[in-house]
């Protein structure tokens, strides 16, 4: 009898211990990720000839929070995600621009683009992403297919779309300090990349060896982040990429953007880009980027414009564990743009030379000299330093 009750109590336990198991390995939904990024520069150019701008160049040196985000994931089951990404770097109150396009100007850089923007008064805190991802496949479905509505990045610039949490050249386009008439200002400004909102659908097919292709398509309505259409017609692009071998990855992008120039509300201009990938960044090893991109400018469609953009990196770890430093990565990035193909002595290039401190594999100290040239003539350059440092969690 008491060997009975032994083997009964045995039995229940067992049944016990799989029933916890099993149960531990079912995700209760609804599940929360809390995540974030801060982002600290400081920089120093000599930018004075071109202090009459004003904006990027007015000062010489400036310390600044670039990016204060807090993010959070919510998954409410297999099927439906939502995440909304709102940026506190701002501080307090200021003007934000939701409409921009560039123009020529011709002083102090003759036959040049700078930026033109309709501003409207916003707090300091900006919504950068919020979108709701429904997905149309298993999870473990080796094509997903999955429907996006919100706010996001359009699907153009391969940089553009690389997470800002660990970028080896510190910024995309020129960034604070200098002119802002790098590929990625010049393409941003006519409203091919960035924010925007809309919807899009996107295809992903996982590949042999952990490959991945994908194509996404989305539409927006063409005024940038936050921003309310003001003609009834609608942006809308094309982004496709896939692994093709080991960490080699290639794409390209098309994008369609509307707009209202004078009193033409069907105005349309259109860009594309094509893109290639070596590894990822904060990877051991080597990391490189290139794109071309090339595309009608927002103010004017008859005016071609081009941007020529690499970056490349060597990511050094240490070898002790106890060591302070986690890895060291220099890092070279060139940006060639050009406003205008059909005029001549009006590109300006940009060269950052970088090195960074991975104090962790989520906390980097990074320093750049930078020097950004104007083919025009009479032109004088810009040089200096850029550091930052940058957390994420």
């Amino acid at each position: 009898m008491r060997s009975s009750s032994v083997v009964h109590l045995a039995g229940v336990a067992a049944w016990l211990a799989v029933a916890v198991s099993t149960a531990a390995a079912q995700t209760t939904y609804p599940t929360v990720k809390v995540s974030g990024r801060l982002h600290t520069q400081f920089y120093y150019f000599g930018n004075e000839d071109y202090a009459a701008l004003g904006g990027n160049t007015a000062t010489q040196n400036n310390f600044f929070v670039r990016r204060a985000r807090i993010e959070a994931r919510v998954q409410l089951n297999e099927y439906i995600t939502a995440f909304i990404q709102p940026d506190f770097a701002g501080g307090r109150s200021t003007s934000t621009s939701t409409s921009c396009r560039p123009v020529v100007v011709n002083n102090p850089l003759p036959d040049t683009v700078s930026v033109s923007c309709s501003s409207s008064s916003t707090g300091g805190v900006r919504l950068r992403d919020a979108w709701i991802d429904v997905r149309f496949s298993k999870p473990d479905a080796k094509t997903a297919f999955t429907v996006r509505l919100g706010q996001e990045k359009k699907p153009f610039s391969r940089y553009e779309l690389t997470s800002s949490t660990n970028l080896p050249s510190i910024e995309r386009g020129a960034g604070r300090g200098l002119i802002g008439s790098a590929s990625n200002d010049l393409f941003a400004a006519s409203g091919y990349l960035a924010h925007d909102v809309g919807a899009s659908a996107r295809v992903e097919r996982k590949l042999e060896g952990g490959r991945m292709a994908s194509l996404t398509a989305g539409i927006y309505n063409g005024r940038g982040e936050s921003a309310n259409d003001n003609n009834n017609s609608k942006s809308y692009g094309v982004r496709a990429s896939a692994d093709i071998w080991s960490k080699l990855s290639i794409g390209g992008s098309y994008f369609s953007h509307d707009g209202i120039v004078g009193a033409d509300t069907a105005y349309r201009n259109n860009g594309y880009g094509v893109d290639a990938q070596w590894n990822k960044p904060g990877e051991p090893g080597l990391f490189a980027l290139a794109e071309y991109l090339g595309g009608e400018t927002a103010a004017d469609n008859s005016i071609n414009m081009t941007g020529i953009q690499a970056v490349a990196a060597y990511n050094i770890r240490m070898k002790s564990p106890t060591s302070f430093l986690y890895a060291i990565e220099p890092a070279l990035r060139f940006d060639r743009a050009d406003p205008d193909t059909d005029a001549d002595d009006n590109e300006s290039t940009l060269i950052s030379a970088v090195l960074g401190f991975y104090l962790t594999s989520k906390a980097q100290w990074r320093i750049a000299y930078e020097t950004q040239n104007f083919a025009a003539s009479g032109a004088e350059s810009i040089s200096g330093v850029r550091t930052a440092l940058t957390v994420s969690f």
